[in-house]
């Protein structure tokens, strides 16, 4: 988001929002949204909102997607870089 300041010569950014996993891989595979929107039959403003994050991404939908874009299915809900969750000693998740 781009915000004009008092001074009209002067332009500040704010912080980007962070990127969704699926708009990581469609940027990094260089993919548009109408490419991906007529493999799955759907429209490309649904798409759009999976990638932006205004809706959620179903499970269903990742799992095509994730064979379409060939990715794991996990890198699509971002888990892939993240750290696996901390366990107890009897190997149980904390």
């Amino acid at each position: 988001m781009v915000r004009l300041n008092a001074n009209p010569h002067e332009v500040s950014s704010a912080a980007p929002e962070a990127a969704t996993p699926l708009a990581t891989i469609l940027d990094r595979q260089g993919r548009r949204l109408a490419w991906v929107a007529a493999r799955l039959g759907v429209d490309a403003s649904t798409v759009s909102r999976w990638r932006s994050g205004d809706r959620a991404l179903p499970a269903a939908r990742r799992t095509q997607l994730a064979a379409i874009l060939e990715v794991d299915p996990i890198e699509l809900a971002g888990f892939a870089d993240a750290d696996p969750p901390p366990t107890s000693a009897d190997g149980a998740t904390a």
